[in-house]
């Protein structure tokens, strides 16, 4: 199950998308990150009791600002 803690994180990073937050805030993006993957291991597990499945994989938070014209540092979801 997916924590509030979570949730709280991706709002708090929704609003305040800048790196000295970030810095401020590893831990809580890194629990974040761990309960997220907890939950795709998870589904993966139950998914692979029937299907042919690959690896299970998480972006990176870290948002690719080159061509974008949204120039937020750190993306707002975790998939």
């Amino acid at each position: 199950m997916i924590k509030k803690i979570t949730f709280d994180f991706l709002n708090d990073v929704s609003e305040n998308n800048n790196r000295d937050w970030f810095a401020e805030h590893k831990e809580r993006y890194l629990a974040a990150k761990e309960n997220v993957a907890d939950f795709g291991q998870a589904v993966f597990s139950e998914l692979g009791k029937t299907d042919v499945l690959e690896k299970l994989t998480l972006y990176r938070i870290y948002k690719d600002v080159r061509f974008s014209k949204e120039k937020i540092p750190y993306n707002r979801h975790l998939g």
